[in-house]
């Protein structure tokens, strides 16, 4: 179980890494590493970067709404969300390091009988 979760730890770091050494290289690549997340590594990135995702609202016959977040593609990004997308890696980087400095113990919820 545990190292499961160390190999998860580090293919999340893979790809964040990945991502980096691209965005600071070349664009043409970082679109494909973009792209290629799941889709909650993107929300990830994005909140952590101050990007919101684009919304719609979706209205029923019955009169209800609710609002739908539409999937996030590199080319919808605008030069300034881009440039920001650096910002949200290094905040992700630093959370992530944080995390890697804890036990497995550190997780576990303590039951305390009364």
């Amino acid at each position: 179980m545990e190292n499961q979760e160390n190999s998860n730890t580090n293919n999340h770091r893979s790809f964040l890494r990945e991502f980096h050494q691209i965005l600071s290289g070349k664009r043409s690549l970082a679109r494909a590493a973009f792209n290629r997340l799941k889709p909650g590594q993107k929300r990830l990135l994005l909140e952590a970067s101050g990007i919101k995702q684009p919304t719609t609202m979706i209205y029923n016959h019955d009169g209800s709404r609710f609002a739908c977040t539409l999937p996030t593609n590199y080319d919808h990004l605008s030069d300034k969300e881009l440039d920001s997308l650096s910002v949200g890696w290094r905040r992700l980087q630093s959370i992530i390091n944080a995390f890697t400095l804890c036990e497995h113990e550190d997780f576990k919820k303590n039951i305390k009988n009364q």
